[in-house]
């Protein structure tokens, strides 16, 4: 099995704007170049995103693309039903009405029990599971940060 390149680039992008500070956007060209993903391609995917709700798109010198909802509401079968549509592992799930060997196939359960188990891990997994924990250093210059901000607010 092997998802789509369109697939792989809506999440990475998606992770790459997940990773902006709050209220923040990035230009389609800043996302390309920082993932590696050819510009035209990147448009289309982008377009699709937003169609699907996914990201917001802001014309404008400040302009670009940002997530819509937080990262921890934004699941991988949204982003793949986005993209891809509802999930066909092998052609004849489409429409087995019309496959020569639906009354006796024996593959046909296990497509559906593979099928059920991708999407099963799609729907649980978040685009907040794919971004990067920070290292134990990382953790507590924010914690100090926000001891800080804390200490501010209190004096």
């Amino acid at each position: 099995m092997q998802l789509s390149k369109g697939f792989d680039y809506a999440v990475r992008s998606l992770v790459f704007l997940a990773l902006l500070p709050d209220g923040a956007s990035a230009e389609l060209r800043t996302i390309a170049e920082s993932q590696n993903i050819p510009l035209s391609y990147l448009a289309k995917v982008m377009r699709n995103l937003v169609r699907g709700g996914v990201v917001s798109s802001t014309l404008g010198r400040d302009g670009g693309y940002c997530l819509r909802r937080s990262p921890e509401e934004i699941t991988l079968m949204q982003v793949y039903a986005v993209i891809e549509g509802e999930m066909r592992l092998v052609e004849c799930m489409e429409d087995q009405k019309n496959c020569m060997f639906s009354q006796g196939c024996t593959q046909v359960s296990v497509w559906h029990r593979l099928k059920n188990a991708v999407e099963e891990i799609f729907r649980e997994t978040t685009l907040k599971d794919l971004l990067p924990q920070p290292t134990g250093e990382q953790r507590l210059t924010q914690l100090k940060e926000k001891e800080r901000k804390y200490a501010r607010a209190g004096a």
